[in-house]
């Protein structure tokens, strides 16, 4: 998105990490749709989606994800946490029939502690939200945590080439290889680890994609 260049590195790499305020929740809200439309698809079709799932998203941002899912699981349910109370009004308010039809359910809460029981998700999944997190192992690990034995997670991610060419503070942006989350994956007690990757725009998305040992 053009204006995204206008916005000074320090000040759009905030943002992207925690949006606040009208510029977060209506011109963030414009660049993630836009720039994670490709990589949000590529998420959910590799969560390969049942009409019963509970699913979880980390960090939903707008909710554009949120909304696809929703109209896939009848039946189910699709959790949300984010920590940002602009994304959290935004996604609400895209979301509302979704919501008050008892599909979703969303929440402005830290995701290094999710306040879910063990065993309680059948999918979860991320899409852009890797880099903020101090300790992402923590993060792993939670998610570890709350799926179903035999669940799935699935991250979706732009590697370290792709981040290191963007006009973002590389100390509020964590970069990863694919190895790299794949390893992290592996050591927070996944299995069967993989990359995935297809053509978009506007860069190759990668998900990776591991499961809870059933």
């Amino acid at each position: 998105m053009w204006i995204a260049q206008l916005i000074p590195s320090r000040i759009l790499s905030l943002q992207a990490k925690q949006p606040k305020g009208l510029m977060g929740r209506y011109l963030m809200s414009k660049i993630f749709n836009q720039g994670n439309a490709d990589l949000n698809t590529f998420v959910k079709e590799n969560l390969q989606l049942n009409i019963n799932d509970q699913v979880l998203e980390i960090g939903f941002g707008p909710g554009q994800l949120i909304q696809n899912m929703a109209a896939m699981v009848p039946q189910g349910k699709i959790h949300g946490v984010d920590f940002s109370k602009a994304m959290l009004q935004e996604a609400t308010r895209r979301n509302q029939k979704y919501i008050h039809a008892g599909l979703i359910e969303l929440k402005q809460a830290e995701c290094r502690q999710l306040e879910f029981s063990a065993q309680s998700f059948d999918k979860v999944c991320s899409s852009n939200t890797v880099y903020f997190w101090k300790e992402p192992l923590v993060y792993f690990q939670e998610m570890h945590r709350v799926l179903k034995p035999g669940g799935k997670v699935v991250i979706g991610f732009r590697d370290k080439p792709q981040i290191q060419g963007l006009n973002l503070s590389k100390d509020i942006f964590n970069l990863y290889s694919q190895t790299d989350i794949v390893e992290l994956l592996l050591k927070s007690g996944f299995v069967q680890a993989q990359i995935k990757e297809k053509p978009g725009q506007p860069f190759v998305s990668y998900c990776a994609v591991a499961h809870k040992a059933g």
